[in-house]
């Protein structure tokens, strides 16, 4: 059994596919491998990358950056792009960029069809690279994909899941990477409860929390969302 560090964050693999939009097994799957028969003996798919607290099949924990890992690919996946070309992209960035959750790094691009790393070339200019042909890109047809990411150091250390929003933010600084409302860190589920408590009351959420209604109301979309709450 692993424990939750502080500073890293820590998901169960069904709170982070309710986080990134897909199932616990396929998050079971792509952080911890699988095997499979078909047609013959077993084949055994080796994890997508090493999950920050190592592996654990029997209580398995992911990291602040695993889950914007597997964000990653659940959107590739919902737009199209095959495992095995994820996978090979993975490692293909992963080499390139020496860091093992190439996915969450600022140097990670995509188009939605085609997937990115850039680089500082050799003479100091930016350098892209199609991860598939390993061909160069132009870099002022591809933008940064996903806005909704702060970095330091070039990783990912906040994300804002809540669309045109930056009223809920997950942060493995704080709450060990569970959604908060950014002004005053209330847990979103917890929000949520109390709201189902006072008889879905806003007014009295904000005034039990101290905290203001758009945060509370930002709070009840996004577990909304990610379907924990019903709407009235």
């Amino acid at each position: 059994m692993h424990h939750a560090e502080f500073g890293i964050g820590a998901y169960t693999p069904s709170e982070a596919g309710k986080l990134v939009g897909t199932s616990a097994t396929n998050i079971r799957r792509w952080l911890f491998g699988y095997s499979y028969t078909h047609h013959g003996p077993k084949t055994a798919q080796a994890p997508l990358w090493q999950p920050q607290y190592g592996v654990d099949q029997d209580e398995p924990l992911l990291g602040f950056r695993d889950l914007i890992e597997a964000r990653f690919v659940a959107r590739l996946r919902a737009v199209g792009i095959g495992m095995p070309t994820i996978r090979l992209c993975l490692t293909t960035a992963a080499q390139i960029a020496d860091d093992p959750h190439p996915f969450s790094s600022a140097h990670f691009r995509t188009d939605g069809k085609r997937l990115f790393l850039e680089r500082m070339g050799e003479t100091g200019k930016r350098d892209v690279i199609d991860l598939k042909t390993l061909q160069h890109a132009f870099p002022k047809v591809i933008e940064a994909s996903f806005l909704d990411l702060e970095f330091d150091d070039d990783k990912a250390t906040r994300w804002f899941p809540l669309a045109r929003s930056r009223e809920v933010v997950a942060d493995p600084e704080r709450s060990f990477g569970a959604p908060i409302v950014e002004d005053g860190g209330v847990p979103t589920s917890r929000i949520a409860q109390v709201f189902l408590a006072e008889g879905r009351s806003v007014d009295r959420v904000a005034q039990l929390f101290e905290i203001a209604k758009s945060a509370v109301r930002a709070a009840l979309t996004f577990e909304t969302q990610i379907g924990e709450l019903k709407a009235a």
